[in-house]
């Protein structure tokens, strides 16, 4: 891993979540240059194959269905590349917010109750509320609602419906937003979330300057342990590799709530996962070194 590779960034991409990318490619480019990297960022596989230079590993930042929902991990095993990330297998498994939870809650980690719909009709209203809806299949919080009546549920169904094609409606626990990165095998601290809104959707992830993150939180030291245990059994549940991240609920009981796994965190300045690596004493360069390196260490690229 000290030898100058020729590294293909792929960052960017075509999906809601370009910009986002495009900012974790900048952060992530400047490391690898750092470490004394050769690299060469590519928007898409189009562009990676038009490459005249050799590829040593391709180093996959596209969030989104570009780069998280398994399909371009296939092409790349496909097409021969050592690749960062997961195998296609846990990244659809992962992708697909409905699938992954009944997997996880089988491996015994508590998820909020939720139904499956691709449009209206479908919409079952069995409990009071509130409820969350989200596309069953995106990340960065992209097209997140709250509903706190049937009324409100019905027309956040609608408006979310005009952003995908099929949803997500989940119960809401209320509690504290938390994730857990897993980077190399090694287990990131918890970081808690308090957005500045009722909810951490897209403007508090990523335009807000009044979210507040905790690394450590301030609850107790055992409920942040079996934070991170339970991030170990999703990786498991899951079949995740190399790097990626696991958000939870934890409720005024302490009970903990799987929500999603992240199979391409973000990267950039406000990212959740350098800030948690920082704590665990990694600075954002040896955070992309480990990063990389697994692409070498099995997984989906053998």
């Amino acid at each position: 891993m000290n030898k100058c590779m020729h590294i293909a960034l792929m960052m960017g991409g075509h999906s809601a979540e370009r910009e986002v990318s495009l900012n974790s490619g900048a952060a992530v480019k400047q490391a690898l240059e750092t470490l004394g990297h050769v690299v060469y960022p590519v928007d898409d596989c189009q562009a990676l194959k038009a490459l005249q230079q050799p590829v040593d590993v391709v180093f996959n930042l596209l969030h989104g269905a570009d780069g998280e929902d398994g399909q371009l991990a296939a092409w790349l095993q496909q097409e021969g590349y050592l690749y960062t990330g997961c195998d296609h297998l846990a990244g659809a498994l992962s992708w697909y917010k409905d699938k992954a939870k009944i997997l996880v809650s089988a491996a015994g980690v508590r998820t909020p109750n939720a139904q499956c719909i691709q449009k209206i009709e479908e919409l079952e209203i069995s409990s009071k509320g509130p409820w969350i809806v989200k596309p069953a299949g995106e990340g960065s919080s992209v097209g997140l609602f709250k509903a706190n009546n049937s009324a409100e549920l019905k027309q956040a169904v609608t408006e979310a419906l005009q952003l995908s094609d099929m949803l997500l409606v989940e119960d809401y626990i209320d509690g504290v937003e938390c994730t857990v990165g897993v980077v190399d095998g090694e287990v990131m601290p918890v970081v808690s979330i308090v957005p500045n809104g009722e909810l951490y959707d897209y403007q508090a992830k990523y335009q807000s300057q009044n979210t507040q993150y905790h690394c450590p939180p301030t609850f107790d030291v055992r409920w942040q342990k079996d934070l991170q245990q339970d991030a170990i059994k999703v990786f498991n549940a899951l079949s995740l590799s190399g790097w990626g991240r696991v958000d939870f609920i934890v409720d005024e009981q302490g009970g903990r709530w799987f929500l999603e796994a992240n199979t391409t965190p973000g990267m950039t300045e406000t990212s959740l996962l350098p800030k948690a690596a920082a704590v665990h004493g990694w600075d954002f360069t040896t955070l992309v070194q480990r990063i990389l390196q697994t692409a070498f260490v099995g997984g989906g690229n053998d």
